[in-house]
């Protein structure tokens, strides 16, 4: 999956409390060149295993409170 950076810029600053939201999301995500954005995973069967089977349920965790943060930011006229 590819991200689009410049829409996604502010969460992914390290210092934004709200990083987290997207780990999720990034483990899956590769820059240009095909390389995961999050780097190399960890070597080894649990991390395979992690990543092919238990990850992708986290994302339905996140996706509404990035939804919230999306309205909010955007459309919330306070």
């Amino acid at each position: 999956m590819n991200l689009n950076i410049k829409k996604w810029k502010r969460l992914l600053d390290l210092d934004n409390p709200n990083h987290g939201l997207l780990l999720p999301i990034l483990i899956y995500c590769v820059d240009k060149k095909g390389r995961p954005v999050l780097g190399k995973p960890r070597p080894g069967a649990e991390t395979t295993g992690f990543i092919e089977h238990e990850a992708c349920k986290d994302i339905a965790l996140v996706i509404p409170a990035l939804r919230e943060l999306h309205y909010v930011t955007h459309y919330n006229p306070e």
